[in-house]
């Protein structure tokens, strides 16, 4: 019996992974590395370390106590802020795995995007906002991602933060354009890594809120009707489960989740890939890294749906902002986080010394409180005062 050699024997592990990539994946070795040089490690790629770092850091394990949409009192299986991460995650590696993408960093920005994340949902990052404007600064929970991962999070003694590779710092900071690289050269890109881990949170999202909405009650299936989307999903449900029809009481709600999110990964590889190949590798504007092989560099966004598809998934969230975000029991705890939040802010205003010791002395006292709130657990938000 002849064996074949391995084409992969020979090479270093690093060597070994970028062999498996398309030409247009970010590869480990072509990272800008980090801000504090470290020796490599011998058994891990550099976003798997990055990944490991982030698992372990305080701030992810915090986003278990944070509420997504439903809050935690009406059931306990509802998403938080942890299960939609890991949802992020999953949903972001198998995409990346058809796209031959650089599946370690889809995987450690989806696990890092939310760490910044206020209490009570995205009520919270709006009480935070409107409190800094009063100092003229913002809050924007991306931004506070970034530098929870580069400042807060201090893990090791030689560096502050987790010291995460530049590849993930850049794909945490989502609305950014002028990306300033290593080499001083200024783009306007991002890796299609951090593109796809951006709307795989839409997509998430989306869907869990979707059957979260229909485990709650919010939405019946009849309500369906008013969206494109979900009519095209019920008629495939339609077809497996034997002529289903909206009256029926028994279907599962993670039935039209797990039905919605095919839809929307198989449609997202199909539009994706023609984007991709409609797309020149290299342009004589495009800045090369320390490497001769090609990679994709667009300011126009290469991971997403056509203008079709766009519009479909669109409608989606303009039919669950009516049916299920602006239904009053929802904005109750809306309304409730905010009120929450504020008053906590205004009293670490008067008492500073209630701030742990552990947040940074150096930085201006607005600052400080944000940083402190912004890493609270719903729970704990709501004992404070």
């Amino acid at each position: 019996m002849n064996i074949q050699a391995n084409p992969l024997d020979g090479l270093n592990l690093v060597e070994n992974y970028d062999q498996l990539l398309a030409s247009y994946a970010q590869k480990n070795k072509q990272s800008f590395g980090r801000i504090h040089p470290e020796n490599e490690d011998p058994d891990r790629l550099p976003f798997q370390r990055d990944r490991d770092r982030v698992i372990h850091s305080r701030a992810f394990r915090r986003l278990k106590g944070k509420m997504q949409v439903v809050a935690p009192q009406k059931g306990d299986h509802y998403r938080n802020r942890l299960t939609h991460t890991l949802e992020v995650s999953q949903i972001s590696r198998d995409i990346a795995r058809n796209l031959k993408l650089n599946e370690d960093l889809c995987e450690t920005i989806a696990l890092a995007h939310d760490l910044g994340h206020t209490p009570f949902g995205h009520a919270g990052e709006t009480a935070l906002n409107q409190k800094m404007k009063g100092f003229g600064k913002t809050f924007e929970h991306n931004l506070q991602s970034l530098r929870i991962v580069e400042n807060l999070e201090n893990r090791y003694s030689d560096f502050p933060g987790l010291n995460l590779s530049y590849e993930v710092l850049t794909g945490l900071q989502k609305h950014t354009k002028g990306f300033i690289l290593p080499d001083k050269t200024t783009v306007n890109w991002q890796s299609l890594e951090a593109q796809l881990v951006d709307i795989c949170d839409e997509m998430a999202y989306i869907s869990a809120d979707l059957e979260d909405a229909f485990r709650g009650e919010y939405i019946t299936w009849k309500d369906l009707e008013e969206n494109e989307l979900c009519t095209q999903v019920i008629q495939q449900i339609s077809k497996s489960e034997n002529g289903f029809n909206f009256t029926q009481p028994n279907l599962s709600p993670s039935k039209l989740n797990h039905q919605l999110l095919h839809v929307l990964i198989q449609t997202l590889i199909q539009d994706s890939q023609k984007n991709i190949k409609n797309f020149p590798p290299l342009t004589p504007k495009t800045p090369k890294r320390n490497s001769n092989i090609p990679y994709l560099q667009s300011e126009n966004r290469l991971i997403e749906f056509n203008q079709e598809n766009e519009k479909k998934f669109l409608d989606l969230k303009t039919f669950l902002y009516k049916n299920f975000y602006e239904l009053p029991e929802i904005q109750s705890h809306t309304n409730q986080g905010q009120k929450v939040i504020s008053n906590i802010f205004d009293h670490l205003l008067l008492n500073p010394d209630k701030i742990p010791t552990d947040f940074q002395t150096n930085e201006p006292l607005e600052n400080r409180i944000c940083d402190y709130i912004a890493g609270m657990t719903d729970q704990f938000a709501t004992q404070f005062l």
